[in-house]
């Protein structure tokens, strides 16, 4: 599918959605492809606002908050050393959001903006101040990682419950409700996320490769295309059919973790143009597949 140039309106604010034991590729790789621009005129009044179900520290291994009254139940899924125990619990980066999912969303329904508390000179002392700025949720972007797809188990009643519920829930509301000014843009099982709101019914769609059958077999209303690099799903392939969810932007899917990155320079390309967006891969030593385009098989995962 030709990219056009004219559909996707320019920028300025990204939201990204936090979840415990999310891959920190998915989201590092095209923040800095992001970040890289904001040295430039193109972005320098961009802004990154984390959202998550909670303020607290978002662990990156597949451990639960210190607060928390319940455990990751201990799947298949989870990485495991040679003994068979579960590993990676002694290596875990940590995140923190700006706001909550229930407070972006009252605030989304009162205002149609989230308020943020950001950092600023006042142009009076010259001092670093903490002052509030509301934003528009013009991109909102998914990482994957094995948290979106491992359960909660409640240490008293033992109830299962998906990790990754209440962004499901969050998605498909600001989705819904019209929130989104640009697109939807999800990275690796990100799309795996995105599949359970019903966003991505009859909309084509990738994820990670090695997750391909489980998450096309866990829904079956997305159109997946294996061994793809990224998709860019339009939302006239639902629009006037049975099956759509109703969602009138564009959703932008990845394959595995660093296929993000490729899916965010060819966003950058399809904005600003491709010889900046070549420019930002060299600034970041970083070679773009420029040679897979939208929808095409990746000579990668033959």
């Amino acid at each position: 599918m030709p990219l056009t140039n004219t559909s996707v309106p320019v920028p300025q604010n990204f939201f990204v959605i936090l979840y415990h034991a999310h891959q920190l590729l998915d989201s590092a790789g095209p923040l800095d492809i992001l970040s890289t621009i904001t040295k430039t005129q193109q972005g320098r009044n961009f802004t990154l606002t984390f959202l998550a179900e909670d303020l607290g520290a978002i662990n990156l291994a597949a451990i639960p908050p210190v607060d928390a009254d319940w455990d990751f139940e201990e799947s298949g899924e989870m990485p495991r050393d040679d003994e068979g125990m579960v590993g990676g619990r002694g290596f875990n980066p940590t995140l923190n959001a700006d706001v909550s999912f229930e407070d972006a969303l009252r605030e989304l329904r009162d205002t149609g903006k989230v308020e943020v508390n950001v950092r600023g000179r006042n142009s009076e002392t010259g001092r670093w101040e903490v002052r509030k700025e509301s934003r528009s949720v013009d991109v909102l972007f998914i990482p994957g990682g094995i948290g979106s797809r491992l359960y909660r188990v409640d240490n008293v009643s033992g109830e299962r419950t998906l990790n990754v519920k209440s962004a499901i829930d969050f998605v498909k509301a600001v989705c819904l409700e019209g929130y989104v000014q640009s697109v939807v843009m999800t990275v690796c099982t990100g799309s795996d996320l995105l599949a359970h709101t019903g966003l991505l019914d009859g909309r084509r769609a990738t994820t990670n490769a090695m997750a391909f059958e489980k998450v096309a077999a866990r829904h079956e209303g997305p159109k997946w295309l294996e061994k793809r690099r990224w998709v860019r799903s339009l939302p006239e392939e639902v629009q006037g059919k049975e099956g759509g969810s109703g969602f009138d932007k564009e959703i932008w899917t990845s394959a595995g973790i660093s296929a993000g990155m490729d899916l965010m320079l060819w966003f950058v390309a399809e904005v600003w143009g491709k010889e900046f967006a070549r420019g930002v891969g060299r600034r970041l030593e970083y070679e773009w597949r420029e040679g897979v385009g939208e929808g095409e098989v990746d000579p990668y995962y033959e």
